[in-house]
């Protein structure tokens, strides 16, 4: 009865962090300029959780880390919005039925837009698990995405899920965002552990 006690305590403790670290992701969020910012240091208390490196409290971790990854995530939300902004651009003025020209840079641009996406999907679990400059992290994050496309296809149904349903029911907002960065970076963890063990035995 203990064990289950215990076990219940520790299910409804991780449940009640998620939820309060959706919330200061969520509230620092809110600027919009600071997404990025934000969204490494939710990455970044997951990363410690999973890791079992915690040792501080769900507030005090999390603003920790906004401080910590600050400057390299804004710099690199500057860099990933103009990307964006071009792509959308792009894809709201090509018209791939207007001629074989307009086809093949349609192709090209779904293409990029895919290619981004597996990129975007690896730049905060890089950026919390390494030390790296943001131009080092887009460069690991484009050939993490290439080299596991299993893994890279399974984060995108992940993210493209969690999306989904936020679109569906707004009020998941309120969790969703904390369950899909713990999801993401355990599988990344994962991956980053069998890279390094493939490394140790070259």
């Amino acid at each position: 009865m203990n064990a289950l006690n215990n076990r219940l305590f520790h299910t409804l403790n991780i449940i009640v962090d998620l939820f309060l670290l959706n919330l200061l992701w969520v509230f620092a969020s809110i600027p919009l300029i600071t997404f990025f910012p934000a969204t490494a240091a939710m990455f970044g208390v997951v990363r410690r959780r999973i890791l079992q490196k915690e040792t501080e409290g769900i507030f005090k971790s999390f603003f920790k880390m906004l401080k910590e990854n600050f400057k390299q995530s804004f710099v690199l939300s500057i860099f990933w919005s103009v990307l964006a902004i071009f792509l959308y651009f792009d894809y709201r003025h090509i018209n791939p039925a207007s001629s074989v020209v307009q086809l093949i840079l349609y192709i090209i641009l779904i293409i990029g837009i895919l290619l981004f996406s597996s990129i975007s999907i690896y730049l905060f679990p890089i950026m919390v698990h390494f030390e790296l400059s943001w131009k080092l992290v887009i460069r690991n994050a484009f050939f993490f995405s290439l080299m596991n496309p299993v893994l890279t296809v399974l984060l995108l149904i992940i993210v493209g899920a969690g999306v989904t349903l936020l679109y569906i029911y707004p009020v998941s907002i309120l969790i969703i965002g904390s369950l899909i960065a713990s999801t993401v970076y355990y599988l990344c963890q994962i991956w980053f552990n069998q890279l390094l063990n493939m490394k140790e035995m070259n």
